[in-house]
């Protein structure tokens, strides 16, 4: 597959090399992590705010991304070129509906589906919600592997690799700033310039 972000990972190679350089010993990064994971899992919400990009060996899109997420409701709301224009994409009732700039309005029963309608693309939203914030998602298998504070360097679920770039402190918490999702048929860049959290 030709790789369209290649250069995002020269930019995720150093942090995710963390997971070999010395820091803390095993007992402690498993005990870093879990703390790390409770601290991330009980956000009561948080939003971020940042750019997205996905790429196919077909092509590609970029764009800018507000994502806002409530316990279960979540607000998406894509900025994208190419004509393409802006969209929100939100749960409501038992669906997903999505509404553009054009007046434009897609339902669906998942936001996997919704998104596939809009851009042909399959993104595995129901993972993202929990990948973004650096967890699994949970009741899925997964390979996970930490860097020196005890944190996800790189996460590997339900078919995608996840990798991840540095970390911001917000509120006590750490969260990602670069996060790299990639199956073999579709890579998505998220690089986050700011977060809000709700403790």
């Amino acid at each position: 597959m030709r790789r369209l972000v290649f250069p995002f990972f020269l930019l995720l190679a150093g942090c995710a090399g963390q997971a070999t350089l010395p820091g803390l010993t095993p007992p402690e990064r498993a005990q870093a992590w879990q703390t790390h994971q409770a601290a991330v899992a009980g956000l009561d919400e948080w939003a971020l705010f940042g750019r997205i990009s996905v790429s196919t060996e077909e092509g590609g899109w970029n764009g800018k991304l507000r994502w806002r997420q409530a316990e279960k409701r979540f607000l998406m709301a894509f900025e994208l070129p190419m004509g393409i224009g802006a969209a929100r994409l939100r749960n409501e009732g038992g669906g997903v509906v999505m509404q553009t700039t054009n007046g434009k309005v897609f339902t669906a029963p998942d936001a996997e589906s919704l998104l596939y309608q809009f851009i042909g693309m399959h993104l595995p939203v129901a993972g993202l919600r929990y990948w973004v914030t650096g967890l699994p998602q949970p009741g899925a298998p997964s390979r996970l592997e930490y860097d020196a504070a005890g944190r996800l360097a790189r996460l590997r679920q339900a078919g995608w690799d996840i990798r991840y770039g540095n970390y911001v402190r917000v509120q006590d918490v750490d969260l990602p700033r670069k996060v790299l999702i990639e199956n073999s048929l579709l890579n998505v860049r998220l690089l986050i310039d700011h977060w809000r959290v709700q403790v």
